[in-house]
């Protein structure tokens, strides 16, 4: 059961690293307001179409690795969801309590993700067909992918997913690509009674500014209503592969990295975690994939973090 409004949560709490199955060292994980233990590490998929020379991410070597937090969308194709669902069946060994599995429903009419009235039908209905894909009975967390075309259409879709937390699709709510303005006026509606989980959002090194994602929720305004508020903030393309812009790229993040004998895209992950933000990476290498998961053997000095802020 979520949160009510009457009941806003404290920030964010950190748990300690616990050994999952087989002994296998799970990452470290982040308390929500429901109670439940989100890992800070996700390994998340893409609606886009695979290019040449290019792979889905490895949902089973991210497993096998102590990976727990997967990330998709019923937008990023049934292809995407029916791979993660045989990742979980080829891993029987993990226990589903240890696996924190998110999933986005589309908020329609709206963006892009709405084509063709594809996406047009209840909540409900749109759950049971992602959970369906998935192969399991309740996802973790549940977003809504983005707001609607208006902000009565994005309440009555929110309050839609109250009532599938409540029929047991999911165990918590949340949403996506949400900006603080648009938080307030949802957690002001009387028809809101559970605060959001988590809200996720573009953000990473380079790109938290008010001059780059504010209406999309990546700015730096966003992380501190959520914060204040008890909603876990999570950051998606923390590396920023989505713009092409690559913040492993950038001389300043590389230093640091040379500083700590690790690799620029641990640092920009580092920079996040350190700040209690969660990550929704993407990688099928496997060595990429160890990198992702180990950000908690390092950490970033005072300096570091406000120099790499400060980009």
């Amino acid at each position: 059961m979520g949160v009510t409004v009457q009941q806003l949560a404290p920030l964010v709490v950190l748990l300690l690293t616990a050994t999952c199955s087989k002994g296998v060292r799970q990452q470290q994980r982040i308390t929500l307001n429901t109670g439940a233990a989100m890992p800070f590490v996700n390994l998340g998929g893409t609606s886009q179409a695979v290019k040449p020379g290019n792979h889905y991410s490895n949902y089973s070597e991210f497993l096998r690795q102590g990976g727990r937090g997967i990330d998709t969308a019923l937008t990023y194709t049934d292809a995407i969801n029916e791979q993660i669902a045989a990742a979980l069946k080829a891993h029987p060994e993990i226990p589903r309590g240890e696996i924190f599995l998110t999933t986005k429903v589309p908020c329609c009419p709206g963006t892009s993700f709405c084509r063709d009235g594809e996406y047009n039908g209840s909540i409900a209905q749109d759950m049971a067909k992602n959970n369906a894909l998935l192969q399991v009975e309740y996802t973790d967390l549940t977003l809504l992918h983005h707001p609607c075309s208006t902000p009565e259409q994005t309440i009555q879709r929110y309050a839609e997913l109250q009532d599938a937390m409540v029929a047991g699709h999911t165990k918590a709510i949340g949403v996506s690509n949400f900006n603080a303005d648009l938080l307030s006026q949802l957690l002001s509606d009387s028809r809101i009674n559970t605060v959001p989980a988590a809200n996720q959002c573009n953000h990473a090194i380079g790109n938290h500014n008010a001059s780059h994602s504010p209406r999309t929720g990546g700015d730096d305004k966003t992380v501190a209503f959520c914060k204040a508020h008890g909603i876990s903030y999570s950051a998606y393309s923390p590396l920023e592969g989505l713009s092409g812009r690559d913040v492993f790229k950038i001389p300043e993040v590389i230093a640091v990295g040379k500083a700590h004998n690790v690799s620029a895209a641990q640092v920009a992950l580092r920079w996040l975690v350190q700040q209690n933000i969660t990550v929704v990476t993407a990688a099928h290498n496997a060595s990429y994939i160890a990198e992702d998961i180990d950000v908690f053997s390092f950490t970033l000095t005072p300096a570091e973090m406000a120099a790499l802020a400060a980009i």
